[in-house]
């Protein structure tokens, strides 16, 4: 019997921060779909000593506030996918270099206003004829495929609500630790359904429930975070729906800390928890051993089905240290279809590329668990 040809064979990628806590699983997983990969990061040593773990990788020296145009005229890869971050109070040098080389990107990016603006090079990418997708992640790229999953079922959708918990164990390094403060103690515009209201980031705290079946259920704080969502899914779900995203780690002490804190920022006593990043993840690292090694996403809808109040709920929960996977599942994915040349060109987020029977295959081969979607009558 014929082998199948791996989706990536004969294609380089880029992989920045391919030797990060996110970057160095995405790099594993586009080796084993048989891409070349180019493991690139600012610290030539840790990038060669990690690509060495991976077959057929190769480690480079690259930043990506630096000038990329050299290294992408030499290297000549299909795609480029941005690992590193953070991406909130980014630029765009990153992505129009790769417009301007002809070469496909793709980041993990979850800052909202980086996400929602990638559009803003839309003519540039199409007029080079490549592919510019940001935002391919758990956010929005997963949510935005089970959300609508979930809201082709309903007639009307009012409310959305999204939650995700990471096991201290899936921590990704400081850059994900950074992002976390960047919008603590910060205001944010939320959509209630009617009009856009200013919340404060890391507050709205609530005691998150994730079941599925007989497995042991999950109890996890979760609170108030900036995420792309907020501002695509009210412009892409019938109605207008409230939409608010919440996440937490698992240990509440640490969430409450950053709740604590976040009020030195809110009073103006400091403008920014992000100098403290280093600190926090030296934290998560230090209680990583007491951590479980389960991870969780829940999204729920509320509205009306065949004229009835509904709510509809999907939950995935990770283990055995599976959950740091779930970040990079998008990326494959749309990393698959640009070898295949079946990603349109352009410049936009993630949020409608894929579909959520798409990212189930990639469940299947981890220590995921996916519910099937539980309805019940609202208010009942």
């Amino acid at each position: 019997m014929t082998r199948p040809v791996p989706p990536g064979r004969g294609h380089r990628v880029v992989v920045l921060g391919g030797y990060g806590g996110f970057g160095a699983r995405l790099s594993r997983r586009l080796a084993g779909d048989g891409w070349q990969v180019i493991v690139a990061g600012r610290n030539l040593a840790k990038a060669q000593a990690f690509a060495a773990t991976v077959p057929g990788a190769e480690g480079i020296a690259a930043d990506r506030n630096g000038d990329l145009a050299p290294l992408l005229a030499q290297i000549r890869p299909t795609l480029l996918i941005d690992a590193a971050g953070p991406f909130q109070g980014s630029g765009y040098a990153v992505p129009r270099a790769c417009i301007a080389a002809r070469v496909a990107y793709l980041d993990l990016a979850d800052g909202r206003e980086f996400v929602c603006g990638i559009g803003a090079l839309d003519a540039a990418a199409l007029a080079a004829g490549v592919a510019v997708v940001s935002g391919a992640s758990s956010v929005p790229a997963l949510s935005g495929a089970v959300v609508r999953e979930l809201a082709g079922q309903f007639d009307t959708v009012a409310q959305i609500d999204l939650a995700i918990s990471a096991s201290d164990r899936a921590t990704a390094g400081a850059s994900v630790a950074a992002s976390i403060l960047s919008y603590a103690g910060k205001p944010l515009p939320l959509w209630d359904g009617a009009a856009w209201r200013e919340k404060i980031g890391w507050r709205m705290l609530r005691r998150e429930r994730f079941q599925i079946g007989l497995r042991p259920q999950l109890f996890r704080l979760v609170a108030l975070v900036d995420v792309p969502d907020h501002a695509l899914l009210p412009q892409r779900v019938a109605g207008r729906p409230a939409v608010t995203f919440r996440a937490g780690p698992e240990f509440a002490f640490q969430l409450l800390g950053i709740w604590l804190l976040g009020w030195t920022v809110q009073w103006g006593w400091l403008r920014s928890l992000t100098p403290l990043a280093p600190f926090l993840h030296r934290l998560q690292r230090l209680t990583a051993w007491l951590c479980s090694d389960r991870s969780a996403m829940a999204v729920q809808l509320r509205g009306t089905r065949d004229g009835a109040p509904y709510r509809a709920r999907w939950t995935l929960i990770a283990e055995r240290g599976d959950g740091p996977e779930v970040p990079t599942l998008a990326a494959q994915l749309l990393a698959r279809k640009i070898a295949a040349g079946t990603v349109r060109a352009g410049a936009r987020d993630g949020g409608e590329e894929l579909t959520l029977a798409e990212f189930r295959p990639l469940f299947a081969e981890l220590a995921i668990a996916e519910a099937g979607v539980v309805w019940e009558v609202f208010g009942a």
